[in-house]
């Protein structure tokens, strides 16, 4: 049975949609069939952290009508499907979305939505076209607050909300403790990605991280997300994979 989750923050700038690319090609990587869904109409971007540019057909011209959704989705290298947005062309009919991928669907694994940012239409069309929602935000107060009116629309819409991951993390003082973020939000903390140059330099290579450094912090942060996504507890990694952690750490770009 096909897991469609939608992605929201309710903010934007705290790293959702690489939070998604990476999930979902780290759950290709684990062998699972997964489809990456850009339901951000007004600011998609999905498509240039897979290095695909410009699109001749996007999901925009699935939702008009205008296109069949095979015509649009593109294959990562790394075996994750990827359904980009325009980057040009704001208008959409977000309403048709779910209806739009349940013929598609066929023995996917996972589809992951990569929502817009805030609690309007667009987020709220891409939760009510899955069925499960992840929270993403940053450990300051802001993002987390916003991060609390999306749990607060996926709840009103009757999805089941699946965890809060906190990215970005630096380990400072000024973040947001662990257990005021858990009263505020009132959801299990399900991980915690690093702020780290290697995520950074994925981006500016158009590559995810999980495939770019695989045995980085951020990319085994990633990797017990996408256990917990799936029910399952993370692997217990032995001391020469914590060693290499630690060495691909100091690596330069």
């Amino acid at each position: 049975m096909t897991r469609i989750i939608s992605v929201v923050s309710g903010k934007g700038g705290v790293g959702k949609t690489t939070v998604t690319a990476n999930l979902g090609t780290e759950l290709a990587k684990q062998d699972h069939d997964v489809l990456i869904i850009d339901g951000n109409f007004s600011g998609a971007n999905i498509s240039q952290h897979f290095g695909l540019g410009f699109q001749e057909v996007s999901l925009n011209d699935v939702l008009n009508g205008e296109a069949y959704i095979t015509q649009a989705v593109s294959k990562h290298s790394e075996g994750v499907s990827v359904l980009p947005a325009s980057i040009l062309d704001f208008n959409a009919d977000a309403e048709k979305l779910r209806h739009s991928i349940v013929d598609f669907l066929g023995d996917k694994d996972f589809v992951l939505i990569d929502t817009a940012a805030g609690v309007g239409d667009e987020v709220e069309a891409g939760i009510q076209a899955s069925d499960e929602v992840l929270l993403v935000s940053e450990p300051e107060l802001p993002a987390l607050t916003n991060a609390l009116g999306a749990k607060k629309l996926a709840e009103q819409l009757d999805r089941d909300v699946l965890g809060l991951a906190l990215n970005s993390v630096r380990d400072e003082q000024s973040e947001v403790q662990h257990e005021d973020i858990r009263d505020l939000i009132e959801e299990e903390i399900i991980a915690e990605i690093p702020d780290h140059q290697h995520v950074r330099e994925g981006i500016a290579l158009r590559e995810p991280v999980v495939s770019y450094k695989p045995n980085s912090r951020p990319s085994n942060r990633i990797e017990d997300l996408a256990y917990r996504i799936k029910g399952q507890e993370p692997p217990q990694r032995g001391l020469q994979e914590r060693l290499v952690e630690r060495v691909n750490d100091f690596q330069l770009f």
